[in-house]
């Protein structure tokens, strides 16, 4: 972060405003664990009745398919088809069929099973749909996490990153305000409301800091009596867009007694955070101004970057809902 003083009209935030409170990562947890205990049921399911096929048809015996839930690192895992041996209701998994890369769905099965039994083929398919889900599900939460943990990283740096377990062991403070989620539905109006109020009132911060940072620049700008004086008038505002969103942005200014005009807009590139075109305009500047711009503009960068990973937790959330409940 720049080394702006809280002078000036700019106050220090409170640096655990910008984190997700308890409740929130306690539904997403709790959501890593019930999504895994679906994916054991789905998997107990399919055994039984796969055993039960190959006791009545004896063509269902030659495909000994199965699946097997393996656990990995914080708290993931994964749910893979393959062929093996079975013992009783126990599957073994010698051979694993690969999922394609970015794909949800096993498509393998259907080559493997071409000649097998209607019934055989009718079970696989009925329990990758289930399985299927489990892995959409799955990956939103997956990208729903990581999100909170760059959006945390992007304000503390990387000195003091965010991590899973960071945010498990703040799940557990989770007392009055944990969210009861027994049904596992996502759209359940605490949860639903929970996890939007806090989205809201994130980006109503990073709309009043980014203000300060403003009226920071526009303060010190004005306030340069005896210095020499640059030979651009950079302006600075923030724009308030069509859906509720906001852009922060600079341009080449002119003044018409106490009024700021725009003379020429700068432009960045979509999803880029900084204004790149600055360096090159500041470049023969005086240090007071050059100074000022770059510790402005490295805080803006940083709310630009936050406000655009915020609107992408909502969107996967959002995500996470609809397939839910389809």
């Amino acid at each position: 972060m720049a080394n702006i003083q809280p002078n000036n009209s700019i106050e220090s935030s409170e640096y655990h405003h910008y984190n997700a409170p308890p409740e929130v990562c306690s539904w997403i947890f709790d959501q890593i664990e019930q999504l895994r205990e679906q994916a054991h049921t789905i998997i107990s399911q399919y055994a039984e009745r796969y055993c039960a096929l190959v006791r009545t048809n004896v063509g269902a015996i030659r495909y000994s398919v199965g699946i097997k839930l393996e656990q990995k690192t914080n708290d993931k895992f994964s749910v893979s088809w393959g062929v093996g041996k079975w013992q009783g209701n126990t599957f073994t998994q010698t051979k694993k069929f690969k999922l394609q890369r970015n794909r949800f769905r096993v498509y393998y099965l259907n080559d493997y099973l071409a000649n097998a039994p209607i019934e055989l083929k009718a079970l696989v398919n009925e329990t990758e749909d289930n399985l299927e889900r489990i892995r959409k599900l799955q990956h939103k939460i997956d990208i729903l996490l990581a999100s909170i943990m760059k959006y945390e990283s992007t304000f503390f740096g990387e000195n003091i990153p965010a991590t899973a377990p960071a945010l498990e062991e703040r799940r557990r403070g989770a007392t009055q305000k944990k969210i009861e989620n027994t049904s596992s539905n996502p759209d359940d109006n605490q949860v639903s409301g929970s996890i939007k109020e806090w989205i809201f009132n994130q980006k109503n911060l990073l709309c009043k800091e980014a203000e300060m940072y403003v009226s920071y620049y526009w303060s010190n700008n004005r306030r340069n009596d005896g210095l020499e004086s640059p030979s651009i008038s950079l302006g600075l505002r923030i724009k308030n867009n069509r859906g509720n969103s906001i852009s922060i942005e600079w341009f080449e200014a002119k003044f018409v007694g106490k009024k700021v005009l725009e003379k020429k807009r700068f432009k960045k590139r979509k999803n880029v955070h900084r204004y790149s075109i600055l360096d090159k305009i500041i470049e023969t500047e005086p240090n007071w101004f050059s100074k000022l711009v770059i510790d402005t503009e490295e805080e803006l960068a940083r709310i630009r970057q936050m406000i655009f990973i915020l609107s992408k937790i909502k969107e996967t959330f959002l995500d996470y809902q609809y397939i839910y409940l389809v």
